[in-house]
């Protein structure tokens, strides 16, 4: 008897997992095949980023066809108009199974501040246009930055409208930062999206980023795309096994640093970046620190919970004063300004930013860690930090604005914060269209109650 009720637990076991592989089949293995592509022979897909000292270097990155074995930029710094620097560099080929293309990078190495370059690159003889950026001086405390959440944009899609109401209210931006899910999945032609909404914005600003879910290819094992590490130069100062995705660079009085969360897929991967991660905070010496990660420590969305990550880092946020830590992958707004730093409640901890830039809305969470909410929004942000504070100012894709504020922080560490946004009303809360379509009307009537209980707790 006993042997036989054993059976049926472990058959029940069986069945449901066979039940949860079935339906969780397409998110966690299911790879669509990629389309065939072909690359043209001049360059495209011209990227500026910096693997190195922000206020001395600069890598171009570009995009050739397969039969493109070498490359080269013509730089040129425009106080001395009558000299160019010619650097050559080989190209490398990346085949996968819709194609290949040869990626080039240069790292241009010992430029002045304050001065301005224009630079093209070359493939067979063939250049681009020119383009121009400019060296930060070394004494400015005072930058800016733009901040985009996750993209995922179909084919001809819409996100070039968003970025383009963001580059032109920040055109003096430092860098511009994406916090994954730029593509929609590792395809070619998503790759050629991202680089086409972007414009010629790519080639004049910095482009620092961290990756998503939606840069790997789904498996037991998940494996970035290799086009990621072609495309993005960024500081190799990362643990051994993800150099190129979690790593930090300064930046006049900022620390910034990236946690590749989609790259722990196992407890010494987990155990790996947080090691790292601890000795980068330990180690740094500047007024502001500044996290960037895909996945976020506290959700916006229902049914997402990350509590592995707060086990694995709110304590370091903590302990080591971070004081922004930007996230997307939620599809929905959030901002979680007054979550007490868990080594001394009495003291402000972090600022938890969700955002995304995408078409892609998911259902929001009620929850009371956030003080501000919005669902069916999609924004970009415009960050400025002097030495004195950080301002983040949050703006919908219509360019109107949504939320902001002020951290503030003494000589001695002391925070304060300052909300320039009321508190958030139903216009911003209301259900998605999916939410709408699956669920009752008496789901529908929790919903508003949860939206009203939450608004009234809030506005007190």
């Amino acid at each position: 008897m006993k042997s036989t009720k054993k059976l049926k637990i472990w058959g029940i076991i069986t069945l449901l997992i066979l039940l949860i592989l079935w339906v969780k089949w397409d998110n966690w293995f299911y790879n669509p095949k990629e389309p065939i592509y072909q690359t043209d022979s001049s360059p495209s897909r011209i990227l500026i980023t910096c693997s190195g000292d922000f206020l001395t270097s600069r890598d171009i990155t570009w995009q050739s066809d397969p039969d493109s074995h070498q490359g080269g930029v013509q730089l040129i710094d425009l106080s001395k108009p009558s000299d160019t620097t010619i650097i050559n560099t080989d190209g490398k080929i990346i085949k996968t199974s819709g194609g290949s293309s040869a990626y080039f990078k240069i790292n241009l190495k010992n430029l002045i501040p304050g001065s301005t370059y224009k630079y093209r690159v070359t493939n067979k003889s063939i250049f681009s246009q020119w383009a121009e950026f400019t060296i930060a001086q070394k004494n400015d405390q005072a930058y800016s930055f733009i901040y985009l959440g996750d993209v995922q944009d179909s084919i001809n899609g819409h996100s070039s409208e968003l970025f383009q109401k963001a580059f032109e209210s920040q055109k003096e931006a430092a860098f511009i930062m994406f916090i994954g899910d730029m593509i929609e999945r590792p395809h070619d032609a998503f790759w050629g999206e991202w680089f086409k909404a972007g414009g010629n914005r790519f080639r004049t600003t910095p482009i620092l980023a961290t990756p998503g879910n939606h840069e790997y290819y789904k498996g037991i094992t998940q494996k970035l795309d290799e086009r990621w590490t072609a495309h993005f130069s960024f500081p190799n100062n990362g643990p051994e096994n993800f150099l190129g995705r979690a790593y930090y660079w300064d930046y006049q009085n900022t620390r910034f640093i990236s946690i590749d969360t989609n790259g722990i897929q196992s407890i010494p991967s987990a155990l790996e970046q947080r090691k790292w991660l601890k000795k980068v905070l330990e180690t740094n010496h500047q007024k502001w620190t500044i996290v960037l990660m895909h996945h976020p420590l506290y959700s916006t969305s229902r049914g997402h919970d990350y509590v592995y990550l707060r086990t694995l880092f709110k304590s370091l946020f903590d302990r080591y004063k971070v004081d922004l830590v930007l996230a997307g992958h939620d599809h929905a707004y959030g901002r979680a300004s007054s979550i007490p730093n868990s080594a001394n409640s009495s003291k402000q901890g972090p600022i938890y930013i969700v955002a995304h830039a995408s078409p892609k809305v998911y259902d929001i969470d009620f929850s009371n860690k956030m003080d501000k909410l919005a669902s069916n929004t999609a924004t970009y942000q415009l960050l400025h930090v002097t030495k004195d504070s950080i301002n983040l100012s949050a703006f919908t894709a219509k360019g109107e604005y949504f939320d902001g504020f002020k951290l503030q922080k003494d000589s001695s560490g002391a925070k304060k914060v300052t909300i320039y946004t009321t508190k958030s009303d139903a216009k911003y809360l209301g259900p998605t269209k999916r939410f709408l379509q699956k669920n009752s009307k008496k789901e529908l009537e929790k919903y508003d109650l949860e939206m009203q209980q939450w608004i009234s707790k809030k506005s007190r």
